[in-house]
């Protein structure tokens, strides 16, 4: 069997993001072994169908002298492995193992989940540091044996115009895909009440003090109370990270209750009134909008690149401004009054899920070019 590395930041995210395409690899005689930041206490790994390692990378928000041992650490690791594929996600290690594999001459997918913070331009030393990754984005794709996957038109597009890479070398796959089944309308229970969901990691670019304020002004202007949850793992590895005591205090301003980071999100989500994502994040396609769509669960989210590659607006879900927190309660008072618009939203939503996003079509579109690249190697 062919030998795939693949590369992810964190164990969280490969779990909620890259799981489903790592468990399917023996399947399509593919030996799969993932390389992650092991963080997650009780993650059990018993029925992978691959193997799970420690990286040598480790997710860190400040660059220190650390990088080079361990990029010299992954260095080693695919010189005495030789691997047939190398599979980077995220920015770190995209970098990383993108210059180890034009090095090595060995077979190289870059995936964006969006371009992420290091894509800004808001600072001048923002401009510095993306003017270096550029360079060494350039440095890495001219590696003939290399591509590039983007999950929105929009970062395909910015790859082209930075100069990084050629469109042909660039794969469009949408997300991560989601499986209709667990995500269901099948999950809802009529136990929790009217609520209004929003969950995502708990970052400021994520929308959260958007969201907390538009349900203050919502509540303000009901008759009736409607509960607002938010749940999402506090991330303050992150620059934009917001501290527990941050959102206990954003939270209780606004009468907006945090319920942590949870595991019965298909429940949650088919039993939501409506889900809402206000980000501004530099966005992949956010997996949860995905998630919510599939659970017939209406969407309010903003017109921002990887939302608006999801929503329909006012067909299968509502796309509000950036960062205006009185737009988005309009929004929410305005659907909350509209039954058939929640039913309407929520059945289009599904149905394009179904369509587009099935994770199926998602797995099978990442080992088409598994078996494309890897073939390689073994020709040379």
């Amino acid at each position: 069997m062919k030998k795939i590395f693949m590369f992810v930041n964190v164990d969280w995210f490969f779990v909620s993001h890259r799981l489903p395409i790592a468990n399917a690899a023996r399947q399509y005689n593919f030996d799969m072994s993932v390389f992650a930041d092991l963080t997650m206490q009780d993650i059990d790994n018993s029925s992978y169908q691959f193997d799970l390692n420690k990286s040598p990378l480790e997710r860190q928000k400040k660059i220190s002298p650390k990088i080079f041992l361990e990029f010299l650490r992954a260095f080693c690791l695919i010189k005495r492995r030789e691997p047939d594929l190398i599979h980077a996600v995220t920015i770190k290690p995209i970098i990383f193992l993108g210059i180890i594999s034009r090095i090595t001459s060995t077979p190289f997918i870059a995936a964006f989940s969006g371009l992420g913070p290091v894509f800004k331009e808001d600072k001048y030393y923002q401009r510095i540091i993306l003017k270096l990754i550029v360079l060494l984005l350039k440095f890495i794709f001219k590696n003939n044996n290399s591509i590039a996957i983007c999950q929105t038109d929009h970062d395909q597009k910015e790859l082209i115009r930075h100069g990084i890479i050629k469109s042909q070398k660039i794969s469009l796959i949408p997300g991560s895909g989601v499986d209709t089944n667990m995500f269901s309308p099948s999950k809802k229970r009529e136990d929790l009440g009217r609520f209004i969901l929003m969950s995502s990691r708990i970052l400021l670019d994520k929308g959260v003090n958007e969201y907390c304020s538009a349900a203050k002004i919502v509540n303000a202007n009901l008759n009736e109370k409607i509960n607002f949850f938010l749940t999402g793992p506090i991330d303050l590895s992150s620059p934009t990270s917001i501290t527990q005591t941050e959102l206990d205090i954003i939270t209780s301003q606004n009468g907006v209750k945090y319920l942590g980071n949870r595991n019965d999100m298909p429940e949650l989500l088919a039993s939501a009134e409506i889900f809402v994502l206000p980000t501004y994040y530099p966005e992949g396609i956010p997996k949860v909008l995905i998630e919510a769509s599939s659970c017939c669960t209406p969407i309010i989210t903003t017109n921002h690149p990887g939302c608006r590659d999801i929503i329909i607006n006012e067909e299968s879900g509502i796309l509000v401004p950036t960062k205006d927190s009185n737009e988005l309660a309009s929004a929410i008072l305005r659907l909350l009054k509209n039954k058939k618009a929640q039913l309407e939203y929520g059945r289009r939503g599904r149905k394009q899920v179904k369509d587009f996003f099935e994770e199926s079509k998602i797995i099978k579109a990442h080992f088409k070019i598994y078996e494309k690249l890897s073939s390689i190697k073994s020709s040379v």
